[in-house]
C-alpha cells in the first residue's frame, strides 16, 4: 500500500473515532433496478467467411440486477450500499461466478466534516467528471473485469453497469465554486496473503468546478495522474506495425467548460494533454506526449415533437509506426465514452478502441412523436491519426476478453470505417422503459486488406440489442 493511501486511511481512522460509537438510523430507503437484454450480433470480425469465430452471428439474453440501500444515520452521515448481478442467461456451468451476488457501492459520506464546505465520500463509489474523458469506470467498457480464468463474466461486457471505485473523495463546496480531490486504489500488489510484490496502481486527482451565474454555463479545470508502472502491451502487428501500451506515470491536465448562450443551443468542449512515461517490454520507457479533444454543439428547438439535431468532434493521438521518440498515443485512462455501439467493441482490446489514435465525426438527432417515445439517429466517421502499419496486408491483433484475437489483415490507410446507429425508447410508466438499438459499421480502406489474393474485412458488422428496465 503507498504511504498515500495510508496516510489518509488513518487520517480516516482518526475521523472515525470522534464519531459516535452507535449510530441510530433515522431513515432506510431500498431501491433497485432490473435490465433485460435481448441481443443479436452478426459478423464482428468482419469477414463473411466460413470460420469457428464466435462472434459471426451470435445472438443470446443477457440480465442486470441490482438492488441498493441508503441508510440516513444522522443528518450529516450516510451509508450506502449497492449488490448487482450480471450474467447471460443459462450460463451457470460455463461461469460459476454467474448466479454470484457481488458488491458494486459500499460508501459511507460524512457532510459538513470538520469543516461545514467539506464533504467526505469513504469506499467504494462512482467517480465520474464531465464526460468521462480520463475518469468513470475504473476497467473502461474495453477493458472489463475478469475472472481467474481470465474471462468476463458476460459476454455483453460493453453493456456492463459496473463502474465503481475503491476511493476516498472529498468536496469542498464554495458555491459556485466546487473543489473535488479523489484518491483511488486500481490495482493493489502487496496483499497480505499473496507472496507478489510490485508497483501499485492508484488514480488521484484535483477537479475545480465554477458555475456562471447566466447562460447555463460552466468550465472546469484538473488534474489526474495514474502512478504504476505496470507493463500493459495492447496491440501488435508484426515486424511493421506498432505497440500501444497502457502502464506508466500517466499526468493528465485538462480543461472544460459548456454554455447554453440561447434556450436550445448547448456548446460544450474539452481539451486534456498528457504526459509521463510510457512503459514498453524489457522494463524500458519513452516520454509521453499526447493530447485528446473533444467538441460538440446541439439544439433542440422548442416546437411540437422537440426535434434536436448535433455535431461532434473527438481527437486521440496516435503513435507513428516505427516512432522511436515521445510516446504519443493517448492513454484512455479509465474512460466511459461510448462512440459507436459496435465500433467501440469491435476495437476495443486494452488500447482503448477508437478511444486512442481516432478521429471521429459525429452527427446525431433525435425527435419525440410523442411524450413517452424517444427516436435518435447517431451517424460516426473514424479516421486514425496515425496509420496501424507501414505497409500494406500487415496483420494487425485487437485482442479481447471474449471475442479472442481478432487479426485485422489492414492497409496503410487512415480510414477505419463509418457507423451509423439507430435507438428507440419507449417510457411505458414512470418505472419501465422499453428499449431497442441496431448499428451497423461499415469497414473503410484500412480494413480493406488483403491475404492470398482473397479480400478480408469487407463485410459489414450489425449489432441488435432489444431491453426492458424496471426501476423500484
Amino acid at each position: 500500500m503507498s504511504k498515500k493511501l495510508t496516510l489518509i486511511f488513518a487520517l480516516a481512522m482518526l475521523v472515525g473515532f470522534v464519531l459516535p460509537a452507535f449510530a441510530e438510523v433515522q431513515n432506510v430507503k431500498v431501491s433497485g433496478d432490473i435490465t433485460i437484454y435481448g441481443i443479436y450480433r452478426d459478423e464482428y470480425d468482419l469477414d463473411d467467411r466460413a470460420d469457428s469465430d464466435a462472434s459471426d452471428d451470435h445472438s443470446f439474453y443477457a440480465s442486470i440486477t441490482r438492488l441498493r440501500v441508503d441508510a440516513d444515520l444522522t443528518d450529516n452521515v450516510q451509508a450506502t450500499v449497492r449488490l448487482y448481478n450480471e450474467r447471460d442467461w443459462d450460463q451457470e456451468d460455463a461461469y460459476a461466478d454467474e448466479t454470484q451476488i457481488n458488491l458494486d457501492l459500499a460508501y459511507l459520506t460524512l457532510k459538513e466534516m470538520l469543516y461545514s464546505p467539506l464533504t467526505l465520500v469513504l469506499g467504494r463509489q462512482n467517480l465520474r467528471f464531465g464526460n468521462a474523458l480520463i475518469v468513470g469506470d475504473p476497467d473502461t467498457n474495453a477493458r472489463i473485469v475478469t475472472d481467474e480464468n481470465g474471462l468476463g463474466d458476460t459476454m455483453a461486457e460493453d453493456l456492463s453497469a459496473r463502474k465503481a471505485f475503491d476511493a476516498l473523495r472529498a468536496t469542498l463546496d464554495y458555491a459556485p465554486w466546487t473543489i473535488d480531490l479523489i484518491l483511488a486504489k486500481i490495482d493493489e500488489t502487496e496483499q497480505a496473503y499473496s507472496a507478489t510484490s510490485g508497483e501499485d496502481e492508484d488514480l488521484y486527482g484535483v477537479n475545480v468546478g465554477y458555475k456562471f451565474g447566466s447562460y447555463n454555463a460552466e468550465a472546469e479545470a484538473y488534474f489526474f495522474a495514474k502512478d504504476s508502472d505496470t507493463e500493459i502491451s495492447s496491440l501488435s502487428s508484426g515486424t511493421t506495425g506498432i505497440s500501444i501500451t497502457q502502464g506508466g506515470d500517466i499526468y493528465n491536465f485538462g480543461l472544460r467548460g459548456s454554455v447554453e448562450p440561447i434556450k436550445g443551443l448547448n456548446l460544450s468542449g474539452e481539451i486534456a494533454l498528457q504526459r509521463g512515461d510510457a512503459q514498453e517490454s524489457g522494463g524500458t520507457s519513452r516520454d509521453q506526449k499526447a493530447w485528446a479533444l473533444d467538441l460538440d454543439g446541439s439544439y433542440t428547438w422548442d416546437v411540437e415533437y422537440a426535434p434536436s439535431l448535433g455535431i461532434g468532434y473527438s481527437f486521440r493521438s496516435g503513435e507513428e509506426a516505427g516512432n522511436s521518440g515521445d510516446y504519443e498515443a493517448w492513454n484512455p485512462m479509465y474512460e466511459d465514452q461510448t462512440n459507436g455501439i459496435v465500433a467501440d467493441y469491435i476495437f476495443s482490446g486494452v488500447n482503448g478502441g477508437v478511444n486512442s489514435n481516432a478521429s471521429i465525426i459525429k452527427v446525431y438527432g433525435s425527435i419525440k412523436p410523442t411524450k413517452d417515445i424517444t427516436l435518435a439517429a447517431k451517424y460516426y466517421n473514424y479516421r486514425l491519426d496515425e496509420k496501424l502499419v507501414s505497409s500494406d496486408n500487415t496483420s494487425v491483433s485487437y485482442p479481447s476478453a471474449n471475442l479472442g484475437s481478432r487479426y485485422y489483415v489492414m492497409k496503410a490507410k487512415e480510414d477505419l470505417g463509418d457507423e451509423i446507429d439507430l435507438i428507440a425508447t419507449y417510457n411505458y410508466t414512470e418505472d419501465v422503459t422499453f428499449g431497442l438499438s441496431a448499428g451497423w459499421f461499415f469497414p473503410g480502406n484500412a480494413l480493406e486488406g488483403e491475404s492470398g489474393g482473397v479480400k478480408l474485412n469487407d463485410d459489414d458488422a450489425l449489432s441488435i440489442v432489444g431491453s426492458v428496465k424496471v426501476v423500484f
